[in-house]
């Protein structure tokens, strides 16, 4: 029964896999489509991983198949890497994405020259021999960095245009460290004593929690139609603002943001959104961003969320509010994630809220 187990848990890693890359290829999953079908693709070539390691447990003589399943495994960190650039624009690819596979396309090619006697017979270098051996790991770490930047970049775009977002890109944050946690994985199994069976039953906790981080998500907030899409983009519609709008011209807009904002308490609805803002305003978005960030020195993340802290200090010190209920306090200001209104109040403060509402409590 012992020696049998390895290879239930390895099938059951190869086949979680494969079912995840079959849903998220066929469509059940509405949002996201186009991210959906490479990361389909990223599990699908997983499992080939696992279906590798259950021929070799299952002691399988066909070594052409074992070669079969082995060749893909150097296009799954690209993989995963187009999936997670096309979460945050789903519009099109990265520049120059065939790049990407030249390294797997060219050791896959190697390795079916060298397997079917096309390569000459010759010692290779020792230095040759470390960097075929440590090429998975280190192109693990290599696309979770790009991933992390790619993710980051995201994130200070929709800070231009949301005020509450963090929460949602949690389970992204996920899917972009995919490839740090497989080479760490790879590394640690490879390198320790830990038995078939340890080791099999962390590769089966990893597929299952990246398949459920997967199935789990939710819409990433795209960037407007009429907003600029990308960094460059950006930087160009602000110069261009910077050019049509005087100082005089900003400091005006600036007023007419304030008094906008402390009338209708525009900061107190959950869903504001720039564009929202820009039309209970009177005035455009990109004048909106501009004025946000050269009059206020603040993008519109950091400008809402903090209108919404200092309600929420109002309302943690006042003798009206005694009671403990983060939640209640965080939905009358304006906020509808937990960890936005923590971070937005330590931010201010330097304490969470429920520290300053015990001290206000100990006044009373």
């Amino acid at each position: 029964m012992e020696s049998s187990l390895p290879l239930l848990l390895t099938a059951l890693s190869a086949g979680s896999l494969f079912l995840a890359a079959f849903l998220l290829s066929t469509g059940l999953l509405t949002q996201n489509k186009l991210a959906n079908r490479w990361l389909g693709a990223f599990f699908l070539l997983l499992s080939l991983v696992f279906a590798q390691f259950l021929l070799e447990l299952a002691d399988m003589p066909n070594s052409v198949l074992i070669r079969l399943t082995e060749w893909p495994r150097w296009l799954i960190f690209p993989f995963v890497h187009f999936a997670v650039y096309a979460f945050v624009r789903s519009d099109k690819m990265t520049k120059f994405w065939y790049l990407h596979l030249l390294p797997a396309i060219l050791f896959i090619l190697l390795f079916i020259l060298n397997d079917a006697g096309f390569l000459p017979s010759f010692s290779t270098p020792a230095i040759l021999k470390w960097l075929v051996k440590y090429f998975f790991f280190f192109q693990g770490l290599f696309y979770a960095t790009l991933n992390l930047k790619i993710l980051k970049s995201h994130k200070a775009r929709v800070r231009q245009l949301l005020a509450d977002h963090d929460s949602d890109l949690n389970w992204l944050r996920q899917i972009v460290l995919a490839p740090f946690y497989i080479a760490l994985i790879w590394l640690l199994v490879r390198y320790w004593e830990l038995g078939q069976i340890t080791s099999q039953l962390i590769y089966l906790g990893f597929c299952l929690y990246f398949i459920t981080a997967a199935l789990q998500q939710r819409a990433v907030y795209p960037i407007g139609v009429d907003t600029p899409s990308n960094d460059e983009e950006i930087q160009k519609q602000n110069r261009n603002d910077k050019q049509r709008l005087t100082h005089e011209q900003v400091e005006l807009l600036k007023d007419k943001v304030t008094i906008s904002m402390e009338k209708d308490k525009l900061h107190l609805d959950p869903s504001l959104n720039l564009k929202m803002m820009a039309d209970k305003v009177g005035i455009n978005t990109h004048e909106l961003s501009l004025v946000l960030n050269q009059g206020f020195g603040k993008n519109f993340y950091n400008y809402i969320n903090g209108l919404r802290a200092e309600e929420a200090l109002k309302l943690l010190k006042s003798s009206e509010y005694t009671r403990g209920d983060m939640r209640e306090v965080a939905i009358r200001s304006g906020f509808n994630s937990r960890t936005t209104f923590y971070s937005a109040i330590k931010k201010i403060k330097g304490v969470s809220p429920l520290s300053i509402l015990n001290e206000n409590t100990d006044k009373v």
